[in-house]
């Protein structure tokens, strides 16, 4: 965002979960957004959004989103002026503001369809998109969710929302006007494969992650690509970045030199960033078309 990164942390021995980064200063900013059970703190910061002058911070386990005025973020005042929305008994993976009084979500375990919409205020589903196709073994629906996870993208005019599967390489388009979805499934082709126990998802010798994190510009998706299976230590990173249109037509292949486990895309199409957890080096790339 302008000349700033914002970058999250999961290391344990942080209490805190945000920091930025100035690409003019080439400086790191005061950790901020405090880890706890409080009123204004996280539990599990499960993804970040941005929406206008709005950072939407979701909090997974504690069923809420937390909102901050991302100038105050830039400039170490976060923690003065923080709004939380609960989503009352609704836990969800993912949530992404689409403005100041709603947010799209996925990930939810207790619902027939892949996606939802919020009203912040009310913490209410207003409305529900993508139903899930018919389950002839009656698996629960917290495992189909677990199974289906899915990683969302939400195109900046906001009227697409791309979803990006974990447990199988498919990719789905969702226009948000008229409800419609296409898809496309590669590279590998593989279903997503898992086990039960005590009604509870867990991965098998079979399971696969595809897309593990992505970014997006109102031209192109960029998707990065795992591959591994559960039960290799890296399973979350990866070197490769398919980048498609809005249509799901393949526009390139991106091969990293070293593996990655998020990345961010200026908004002219031509600049890539990621950070390296292990160095604490910011990771840079120009994309040649």
């Amino acid at each position: 965002m302008d000349s700033t990164l914002i970058i999250g942390s999961y290391t344990s021995s942080q209490k805190k979960y945000l920091q930025n980064y100035s690409l003019s200063t080439n400086k790191f900013s005061n950790p901020y957004l405090s880890k706890g059970r409080g009123p204004s703190e996280i539990i599990y910061m499960a993804n970040i959004s941005l929406y206008d002058n709005y950072l939407g911070i979701n909090d997974a386990r504690g069923k809420k989103i937390v909102i901050l005025d991302k100038n105050n973020a830039i400039l170490g005042n976060s923690e003065s002026e923080l709004i939380t929305y609960s989503f009352k008994k609704n836990q969800f993976y993912f949530a992404i503001l689409t403005d100041d009084l709603q947010c799209i979500t996925t990930g939810n375990g207790t619902s027939k369809f892949k996606i939802q919409i919020i009203d912040l205020q009310t913490g209410e589903i207003i409305r529900d998109l993508g139903k899930l196709k018919s389950n002839p073994n009656d698996m629960p629906t917290h495992i189909i969710a677990q199974a289906g996870l899915t990683y969302p993208l939400l195109k900046p005019t906001r009227d697409k929302l791309a979803l990006a599967y974990y447990h199988t390489d498919i990719i789905e388009i969702f226009d948000l006007n008229t409800e419609k979805s296409t898809s496309l499934q590669g590279p590998e082709t593989f279903n997503s494969d898992f086990r039960i126990y005590n009604n509870n998802w867990l991965p098998n010798d079979k399971t696969k992650f595809a897309f593990v994190s992505g970014t997006k510009t109102n031209k192109y998706i960029y998707l990065l690509y795992s591959g591994k299976n559960a039960n290799d230590k890296k399973w979350n990173q990866g070197n490769y970045i398919f980048v498609f249109d809005w249509n799901l037509n393949p526009i390139k292949k991106i091969i990293l030199d070293k593996e990655v486990s998020q990345i961010s895309i200026s908004e002219d199409d031509k600049t890539l960033y990621s950070f390296d957890e292990y160095t604490g080096y910011i990771i840079q790339t120009t994309i040649n078309y």
